[in-house]
């Protein structure tokens, strides 16, 4: 092996000789950074591990500078933070809300309100802060609550049970209806006027926002709750309570006055009060009113009553004439009649709204009579136009007597031009007041005794005056059946029954004079005579008749069991007569000018005779 000796050759070397002072700092910069990269790299281990230290202390807790509601949670585990929580819960939910209306207030909770916290999710909401990303964002989020805190926000729901319990129970307080103004008249007359009043209600939806906003907010301030108004419909009444108030002051006093005297009525007002109308209407502005008025119908039946102490018939003007010298005088003076205007005093009377007053004065017609007493100058009865007589010999003393206060009824009559005749206006009611008795008359298919019998020879004795005198006839009805007293000289068909009020007697005169109608019962003669006065017309009166057909047999008498008469005894109380029908016809000349053709059907039934026969005890 060989050995190979190494050589060292060395060459020649140039140092650098630096100042001495230079040397000392560049070592002392060296030595300056190596310690800076040592305290560097200790900082970051420190940071490190202070990083991994705050982890693993906060591994289960809420970092540092977390809040919730205002609680600072940082330190503490969720179970911590939810009893914190749950504490803070309690004071938030018992914040008070004021609400109001006008000077009414009503204080309540946040819970009452049905405020709803949810305390378990704030809690993970605050855990999870610091948590939620990686681990720069996370360390970021941890370092900005750690030095600026950070507010987790707790969710808030609202449950609309309780606001809408609290706010119906303030509703219960606050909610009415409309009220329409009405007037009222108390038992007593007074009267008074309830003014309309809007409706109100709690709008619950507006006013519970309203509630829910100032939960949020911990807003002290009052909550105006939210009330909708309904106007009435009927708000207008003082104009009717005032005329209510006037008119039921005092009595109202109805007046007529009339030359002789002076009718009065005295309306309490108890009564006037029933006899007003108090109703709602409508404007044409479309506003409601209360108005006022009379119940005319009250009023109309009012009036006609106390027209029954106002109204006076005129009474036509009666003359008597002497059939020796022709003179003519005043048998009754006329009268001027009267009758309340009752249209014209409802006018007045539904006035009184516009213008109360207490006392009225109610117009009246003036009629005046057709006849009047000064008109005797003008009148000229210068002869008998018209006559006829009938006989009623036999009859009872009740017959006479009828037939004599009937045909007073008719004496001194005047019938002006043109006029209709009517028997039944001038006779008037047959009763005893008025000096009828009783006497026989048809009652259906009987005679029988009853008030006024024989008054139909009068208006047959009329009739037939009217007829040979050739007027105008216009009424007319035959009897049922034939009577004898009416077919003596003339047979029959020419026979007049009347029976107030729809069976009259009625002529009219058709001429251009008044005719003076007179009477004369001659009771020894046993006639009745009816003459009819005026100025002479010439007129002819032609009579064909009567023609009497379909006569009809009154059959077998009829025998009826009477026990008030004595047995054995027979008594006729109906004579047979037969049926049949008769015409009579007129014709009526004047000048030689027909002026009236008639034709008088008279239709008889057939009348047996009836015999009473007596079944009582004794005779």
């Amino acid at each position: 092996m060989k050995e190979v000796q190494e050589q060292t050759v060395e060459l020649p070397a140039r140092v650098l000789q630096l100042p001495q002072g230079h040397v000392r700092a560049a070592r002392a910069m060296r030595h300056a950074f190596a310690a800076g990269v040592i305290i560097l790299a200790s900082l970051l281990i420190a940071i490190f591990l202070a990083v991994v230290l705050y982890q693993i202390v906060f591994l289960d807790r809420i970092f540092i500078g977390v809040r919730a509601l205002g609680v600072e949670l940082g330190g503490m585990t969720r179970t911590q933070a939810l009893v914190a929580l749950t504490t803070r819960t309690e004071s938030y939910l018992n914040f008070p809300i004021v609400l109001r209306y006008g000077q009414q207030t009503w204080i309540a909770s946040v819970r009452q309100a049905g405020a709803v916290l949810d305390v378990s999710q704030a809690v993970a909401h605050a855990y999870a802060f610091g948590r939620r990303s990686n681990m720069v964002s996370n360390m970021l989020e941890q370092l900005r609550a750690l030095f600026f805190g950070a507010e987790v926000d707790v969710v808030i729901r609202y449950d609309s049970g309780p606001a809408n319990a609290l706010l119906a129970e303030i509703a219960r307080q606050i909610d009415r209806t409309a009220r329409d103004a009405e007037l009222i008249i108390q038992p007593d007359l007074t009267v008074i006027a309830l003014p309309a009043q809007n409706g109100l209600a709690v709008d619950m939806e507006a006013t519970r926002e309203l509630i829910h906003q100032r939960a949020v907010l911990r807003d002290l301030a009052p909550v105006d709750l939210v009330v909708r108004e309904t106007p009435p419909a009927i708000t207008e009444i003082e104009p009717a309570y005032q005329i209510v108030q006037t008119l039921l002051s005092a009595p109202l006093v109805l007046s007529v006055t009339l030359p002789d005297r002076k009718v009065e009525r005295v309306i309490p007002p108890n009564e006037l009060s029933a006899m007003l109308i108090i109703q709602e209407e409508v404007s044409q502005n479309g506003a409601g009113h209360i108005a006022v008025s009379f119940d005319l119908d009250k009023w109309r039946s009012f009036l006609k009553d106390m027209a029954s102490e106002v109204d006076q018939t005129p009474v036509n003007a009666r003359f008597q004439i002497d059939p020796q010298s022709k003179m003519v005088s005043v048998l009754q003076p006329s009268q001027v009649g009267y009758a309340l205007d009752i249209e014209q005093s409802l006018a007045l009377i539904a006035e009184l709204l516009n213008h109360p007053k207490h006392h009225l004065e109610l117009p009246v017609h003036t009629i005046m009579p057709t006849v009047h007493s000064e008109a005797l100058s003008e009148m000229s009865f210068i002869d008998v136009v018209a006559e006829a007589t009938t006989t009623f010999k036999g009859s009872s003393e009740a017959r006479v007597r009828n037939i004599q206060v009937a045909a007073s009824k008719f004496h001194g009559i005047v019938v002006p031009p043109g006029a209709i005749f009517s028997f039944n206006e001038h006779l008037g009611p047959v009763t005893a007041e008025q000096g009828f008795e009783n006497s026989l008359i048809i009652w259906g298919d009987r005679t029988a005794v009853g008030i006024g019998g024989g008054v139909c020879q009068v208006s047959t004795t009329a009739f037939r005056a009217a007829f040979f005198g050739g007027f105008d006839i216009v009424e007319r009805w035959a009897h049922g059946y034939r009577v004898s007293w009416y077919e003596i000289e003339f047979g029959p068909g020419l026979d007049a029954t009347i029976y107030a009020p729809n069976i009259d007697f009625k002529f009219r005169n058709d001429t251009n004079h008044p005719l003076l109608i007179q009477t004369y019962v001659d009771r020894e003669a046993g006639t009745l005579t009816f003459r009819f006065y005026g100025t002479p017309i010439n007129r002819q009166v032609a009579v064909e008749g009567p023609l009497i057909e379909n006569v009809t047999s009154p059959g077998a008498p009829e025998y009826q069991q009477d026990p008030k008469l004595p047995k054995g005894t027979v008594k006729q109380v109906e004579w047979q007569k037969e049926g049949a029908k008769v015409t009579v016809r007129r014709t009526v000349t004047q000048d030689g000018v027909v002026i009236h053709q008639d034709e008088f059907v008279s239709h008889y039934r057939p009348w047996r005779a009836v015999y009473l026969v007596g079944t009582g005890e004794g005779g």
